[in-house]
């Protein structure tokens, strides 16, 4: 089995973005809080929402590049929502 062309960009977007939502679903599925993510988790989830970007352009794939930009507002209305409610 062949790697698909820029298997890498694809490795860049699935593992961080994995983490993410399997640490929110298991914390969330305990009934604890998700406590909100440092500045360095934030800049690598962001990092690989630009990565996915970029691999659906190099793909010429338009739904996994609306997938990424659906993820990327989910994100930020997350972090938003968190922030709203600790102040």
């Amino acid at each position: 089995m062949r790697l698909p062309a820029f298997w890498w960009l694809l490795a860049a977007t699935v593992i961080p973005q994995g983490w993410f939502l399997v640490r929110a679903c298991i914390l969330r599925g305990r009934g604890k809080r998700v406590q909100p993510l440092s500045r360095p988790a934030l800049v690598l989830l962001g990092a690989s929402g630009l990565a996915g970007l970029a691999y659906g352009a190099a793909q010429r794939d338009p739904v996994f590049a609306l997938g990424q930009i659906c993820l990327m507002i989910l994100y930020y209305l997350m972090q938003t929502r968190s922030h709203d409610q600790r102040s």
